[in-house]
């Protein structure tokens, strides 16, 4: 399966996105699914998981863990970080509008802002039908969103620069000149790496590609709409415990029990 130059570097990707704590993430996922789940099952699936480092942590911490992504480059190199490890995760090429397990799980997550991937209202409630066939019966799961008030022009443009080893990624996330379509509510997003690696030429990688953000109410009727799911909480951040959703939070999260 093709991808794109910018997803296919995957280590590039990793640095760039990787300051994040991902054990306490993991906690905070876990809580989601003591607090609101209905099973004890103890399994997990990371949809466009990218490098997949929450499913690389689930599965050190003893569960069945599988790892979704759309990049055959990206589930390469996850493998490649998770197995050294000791993480033995179930890599799967396939896309998360619809998609079908063997097995379902007890925990799905869908971090990162992952879901603006999905731009139109058809394509989220396929979506959901399809997470909710994944889940066991009272499973869990949990989509992590930017906060509305975070979402528009005013932050652009988004920029930062990150070092592990050999290799200095700068990254630009969202332009002030990217486009809105105030219609289908789709932003074309520039996403930049400019990549120096010691005793390598350095490498700008740009990519363009469409991504909707999603305000709560939008999310509350799409969810209603799918009939996927029984019960929604919203929360305002990956914390354990977690603050309510509110004009002050950081983020906005989303918990579905099926």
């Amino acid at each position: 399966m093709s991808t794109p130059e910018f997803y296919a570097n995957a280590r590039a990707y990793d640095i760039a996105f990787g300051d994040r704590d991902y054990a306490d993430e993991c906690r905070f996922l876990e809580w989601c699914w003591r607090t609101h789940g209905a099973t004890t099952e103890r399994s997990f699936l990371e949809l466009a998981c990218g490098p997949g480092r929450h499913a690389q942590q689930f599965a050190r911490l003893g569960w069945r863990a599988v790892g979704l992504d759309l990049s055959e480059d990206m589930l390469i190199y996850a493998d490649e970080v998770a197995r050294p490890v000791g993480a033995l995760v179930d890599w799967r090429i396939g896309n998360m509008v619809d998609y079908t397990l063997p097995t379902p799980v007890a925990l799905v997550g869908c971090l990162m802002e992952s879901l603006t991937h999905l731009v139109t209202n058809e394509g989220v409630v396929t979506h959901f039908r399809a997470v909710a066939r994944s889940l066991v019966p009272g499973g869990v799961y949990v989509i992590e969103m930017a906060h509305p008030d975070s979402i528009w022009r005013e932050g652009l443009p988004n920029f930062w620069t990150r070092r592990e080893g050999d290799m200095e990624v700068e990254i630009l996330f969202g332009h002030q000149d990217d486009p809105y379509d105030w219609i289908t509510q789709q932003w074309l997003v520039t996403t930049r790496l400019n990549i120096r690696q010691d005793g390598e030429p350095p490498r700008i990688l740009e990519h363009h590609h469409p991504h909707r953000w999603y305000q709560a109410q939008e999310l509350r009727a799409l969810i209603d709409l799918s009939g996927a799911f029984s019960q929604t909480w919203f929360y305002g951040d990956l914390l354990v415990p977690p603050p309510a959703l509110d004009n002050d939070a950081e983020r906005m999260v989303v918990v579905l029990r099926k």
